[in-house]
Parts: C-alpha cells; structure tokens; sequence
C-alpha cells in the first residue's frame, strides 16, 4: 500500500515529466487515497476504472481522461472484479506548472469535446514518446511544451474564492493519515470528531464533501483493502487471523464488506485468484 502522500521526487530532473503506462486486473485495479504536489494525468486507453478525485467519483472507459490538480486527494478502483484496465498516467512537478502557468491556476476538464480529443492524444503521445530509448531530453522538452499550451488554451481555471477551504483540506488531509496510521484498531465517529475538534454532524458532512465516501465506508475500505494485500501474499491465510489483524471486529463482518465489494466471499474470490494464476 502506497502512503497518503507521495513526494515530489522528480523536481530537478532534467525533464521534470514521469510517465507510467498501466496494466492491471481485477482486484489489482486499486490505487488507495493519496495527494502530492505534482499534477496528474490520468487517461484510460482499454477496460475501465473508478476514479475518485477530490471526493468527485466518475466511471472512465477508453479514450476518457481526468486530472488530480496539485494536493487533490484521489484514488482508484475496479468497477466490476472481473474488469481490466490498461492506461497511461502522466505527471508533471507542479513548480515546473507553477514557474510557466503561474501559482494560481488549477486544470479542469475542456467543455469542448474537440478540446478533450486533443488533451487525449496528447497523453496518448505522451506514452509513446516516453518508452522510446531513443528520444533525447530536448525532444522531450519540446513536447512537454506543447502540452503545457494545450493545457492554456483548453483546460486553465484560475482559482476562485468560496470553494474548499485550503484549512478544512489540511484537516481532512490529517484525519485520512490518522486513519491509515491506526485502522487496526477501533475507530469510530465520535472519536475522531473529538480528536480533530469538530461535532459529529460537521465531521460527517465535511467528511462525505470531501471523499465521496462517509466516515465508516471509508475506514470498512481501507481495512478491507488491507485483508486483500494480505491474501495475495498469503493465499493459506485464515480468514478470521485476516480479519482481526487488520482492523474488523469479527471475521462476519469482513466477509460482509468483502461481498458487498467483490460480490463474492473471501474464500470464492481465493479459488478464483488461484485459478486465473495457474
């Protein structure tokens, strides 16, 4: 499981780009809650995927692309367990956006469906032009350039006041890490409410406004998350040593989430796995 926050690692590179290219399956379709400072492109090239980004969910099939602007929380999952997912994400340090699209700007899906071909093909580009051995950091350049005006021209939204405050982001930011630091243990509403000085209603609303999910889907995910990494790894593992371990009162109500997420149990979903690997 990757952390909440991932560091800008790639802000002096020559090239201040990375590109990954995604392949994945079933339950492997999964990236958990995370932000960090760069901006991410997302676009999905075969299959599909859920994508949550700042608490928005939206479905994404071939061609559909969406962007996680700087600090964004987001994730990711499978829409059905049988799906596959192949995609091209590209980001881009967000001092690099900073120094030639200025601070205050945040990027948004075009209304224009001719705008959003050509940020797709962009990205598209973008994935071909990186896995080419070939390709000197100055071509790269030129072509980081050009996306850089496609994104002014199309996708700019300067940042207006009223929405999200940047506090109750923080806050948010810091209840999610809290969360993912102590799943294992018992963890309910009013606590936490107290713990970051909110009275139960504002916390639950804040909460939904920001994730997309309400407090108790969102640590029954995490959780189950966590019972899915340790299957994989561990495939003869008792299911309620599975359970209690990361977090769930009793095996019952693990299989219950498990069901309700991969419409199957622990057990049917174990066979399958075993069975697709083989």
């Amino acid at each position: 499981m990757s952390e909440l926050y991932e560091e800008e690692q790639f802000i002096y590179n020559q090239v201040p780009v990375r590109v990954f290219r995604h392949e994945f399956h079933g339950a492997d379709i999964y990236t958990p809650l995370h932000w960090h400072r760069n901006i991410e492109f997302n676009l999905v090239t075969k299959g599909r995927i859920c994508m949550i980004v700042d608490g928005n969910a939206q479905e994404m099939y071939p061609g559909s692309w969406c962007v996680a602007n700087s600090s964004e929380l987001h994730s990711n999952h499978w829409i059905d367990i049988e799906d596959h997912f192949e995609g091209i994400a590209v980001q881009i340090s967000k001092s690099f956006m900073d120094h030639w699209m200025g601070q205050d700007v945040r990027f948004v899906y075009p209304a224009d469906p001719d705008a959003a071909k050509e940020i797709e093909n962009a990205l598209i580009t973008f994935g071909r032009y990186y896995s080419r051995k070939t390709i000197s950091n100055l071509e790269k350049m030129e072509y980081v350039f050009h996306f850089l005006i496609l994104l002014q021209k199309h996708c700019v939204e300067r940042k207006a006041a009223g929405g999200k405050s940047q506090k109750s982001v923080n806050n948010v930011k810091n209840i999610i890490q809290y969360i993912d630091e102590h799943y294992k243990e018992s963890l309910n509403l009013a606590d936490i409410s107290e713990k970051f000085h909110y009275t139960s209603a504002h916390f639950s609303r804040m909460f939904k406004e920001h994730m997309g999910y309400n407090f108790y889907a969102y640590i029954q995910n995490v959780r189950l998350m966590h019972c899915v990494e340790e299957m994989k790894a561990n495939p003869g593992i008792r299911l309620l040593d599975c359970a209690v371990d990361n977090g769930f009162p009793n095996v019952k109500s693990f299989i219950e989430t498990f069901k309700k997420s991969f419409g199957c149990t622990p057990s049917e979903w174990l066979k399958k796995e075993r069975t697709r690997k083989s």
